[in-house]
């Protein structure tokens, strides 16, 4: 179209186009403060030009212009900048996880202080020590069994504080099962909408902006992978972790197959199964609740008589997160699922039809290693307890084999009659309560040695400079193989001519220094971890900076921009205008 009609449409064009860009400019602005909001950019070209008609069209070269259109509004957005910020998010909140619960640890164990257990380690040996310089008075007795108990109150209350925490640490994991599972739901959603839209040839801008934000809160909880498809649509999978031996890549998004990916799975409950007598079988019975949704009981599913190795227990209750597909049936390590309900009775024969769920990052992972963390501080919590029980029992007992004991000083508190050592840990030990009733029953000399005796007294103080393989105690260790095996055994033979004791281990270590070496050890990771947590928030705040620099809103930028396109407007109007009024001339003024 030429003439003035096709003037006054290019005036129109450009009035409706600058409008769509002040439009766009006012949507910014609007969501300057908005989480997730990337900037968006009204895209301005030329619409189809015309050639000028003529007898001879080679003699008038080039097109007549029409216009201007807005081909598309995109948003600006930097993925390479995205993928390092998830990269970091995960790490973040693996580090994060841990450094909150390894520093409830630290405040457990209490060290170095005068009321933590190293202090009250070397007051009970020291109560000994005085004892031994006075054996025949009761007053000296009783300062040996009160710090005795002081010690196993102290050793009690740690053992079940750690436990505690890692009940804490359980509830956290169930709560982010259930968090990550409803983002999963979302990003589903979001991301079959985007597909929806892009195929009828719009941009979904605003519907990535809220699925990329979904995506980062995921990212933080444990690591993934996302594949771009086309219509802008992703596949979401996990991430591979190269320690673990589960499948790679297991599916939580896809674009085609939207119903075919895989969820986790909390596991509350892992129950040991009882023979006829009583005693455990080897196997288990886990209960686990779909989606980690426990609120509905019709979410909870029973998987009986699971045969588990005491190493596959213990990784099934650190991690106690499992994969299930989108209706809660198990996943198996081939990716197919299996119903664990079907059958009758329903059962899974071993551990390797469950497949844990093994993040390589993420407040998961943090979780995870904490509860493995919190394992290794309660079996050298227990490791300590039987090494001061066997070794004062053995001397006190004067002999090496708990068999033939006739009043130990350390029990087991758990157990029916009050002179059972077996099974002691640090949960349960406790003092003889005939000792506590009658400290007089506390033997101080050899017997028969009189009353101002305090040879055994001394022998179970010098215990303190023992040095015995603690760190070698297992869960099935008794007092004769310790004191055999891991102590050196010296002379626990006749009473009357020697007090049994032990000889010590160059392989060995004092118990205050094993007890020490756990807390630099617990100091060192615990350092380790609020280390890490203050790099990656600079870190992290870096990279949040640099991704704000590319998609965040500028409100100076927009209002320049704001100002630059309210001109352009006025401009096409004012063309509108001036063409009205020559096409006023042309139609009007031939009249006269």
């Amino acid at each position: 179209m030429s003439g003035l009609f096709g003037t006054l449409n290019i005036g129109k064009s450009g009035l409706f186009s600058n409008q769509k860009v002040i439009n766009t400019i006012s949507h910014n602005i609007a969501n300057a403060n908005t989480e997730g909001y990337s900037r968006q950019r009204a895209e301005l070209q030329t619409t189809r030009p015309y050639s000028n008609p003529s007898l001879n069209s080679s003699a008038e070269a080039g097109q007549v212009g029409t216009g201007v259109q807005v081909s598309q509004i995109t948003r600006i957005r930097d993925t390479f900048l995205d993928y390092q910020v998830r990269e970091e998010l995960g790490i973040d909140g693996w580090y994060s996880g841990r450094d909150k619960f390894l520093t409830e640890i630290e405040g457990v164990f209490n060290e170095p202080s005068e009321t933590g257990l190293s202090s009250l380690i070397s007051k009970f040996f020291s109560s000994w020590q005085e004892l031994s310089k006075q054996s025949e008075t009761s007053n000296a007795r009783t300062v040996v069994a009160e710090q005795s108990q002081a010690l196993t109150n102290e050793l009690n209350h740690t053992y079940n504080k750690l436990e505690s925490i890692k009940e804490n640490a359980q509830d956290l994991i169930k709560q982010t099962v259930f968090e990550a599972n409803k983002i999963l739901d979302q990003i589903t959603q979001l991301n079959q909408e985007i597909i929806q839209v892009s195929v009828a040839k719009n941009n979904p801008n605003d519907l990535m902006d809220r699925r990329d934000l979904l995506l980062d809160q995921l990212s933080s909880k444990f690591g993934i992978t996302i594949d771009k498809k086309i219509f802008n649509g992703i596949n979401v999978s996990t991430k591979k972790d190269a320690d673990a031996n589960t499948p790679e890549g297991i599916n939580l998004i896809q674009d085609i197959n939207p119903d075919d990916v895989a969820r986790l799975g909390y596991v509350s409950n892992i129950e040991p199964v009882l023979d006829a007598s009583g005693k455990p079988t080897g196997n288990y019975n886990i209960e686990y609740y779909k989606n980690g949704d426990i609120t509905n009981d019709a979410n909870r599913v029973v998987v009986k008589d699971v045969a588990l190795s005491k190493e596959e227990f213990m990784e099934l209750d650190q991690c106690r997160v499992v994969w299930t597909d989108k209706e809660g049936k198990l996943l198996k390590s081939d990716g197919k699922s299996q119903d664990p309900t079907a059958g009758t009775p329903p059962t899974y024969p071993s551990a390797t039809s469950i497949v844990k769920f093994t993040p390589s990052s993420g407040e998961f992972k943090g979780y995870m290693s904490v509860q493995e963390d919190v394992d290794k501080y309660i079996d050298q919590l227990n490791k300590l307890a039987k090494s001061i029980a066997y070794s004062v029992n053995a001397v006190h007992g004067q002999t090496a084999d708990a068999t033939k004991d006739d009043c130990l000083f350390f029990v087991n508190k758990d157990k029916a009659t009050a002179a059972g050592e077996a099974e002691i840990t640090a949960g349960n030990i406790s003092i003889n309560k005939d000792i506590i009733k009658d400290v007089m029953l506390i033997k101080t000399g050899k017997d028969g040695g009189g009353e101002s005796d305090g040879t055994r007294a001394l022998a179970i103080a010098q215990l303190m400079d023992k040095l015995m393989e603690v760190q070698k105690i297992k869960e099935d260790t008794d007092r004769k193989s310790f004191i055999n095996d891991l102590c050196g055994n010296a002379n626990f033979g006749d009473a009357t001519k020697v007090i049994g004791t032990i000889n010590g281990k160059t392989s060995g270590m004092k118990v205050n220094n094993y007890f020490k070496d756990v807390v630099d050890a617990l100091g060192v990771q615990t350092q380790q971890a609020k280390r890490m947590v203050k790099n990656q928030f600079v870190l992290l705040q870096s990279f949040e900076e640099a991704r704000a620099s590319v998609s965040g809103v500028s409100l100076d930028e927009e209002m320049a921009n704001l100002v630059q396109f309210q001109h352009s407007y006025q401009a096409n109007s004012k063309i509108i205008a001036t063409v009205d009024e020559l096409l006023d001339v042309v139609i009007n003024g031939l009249k006269r």
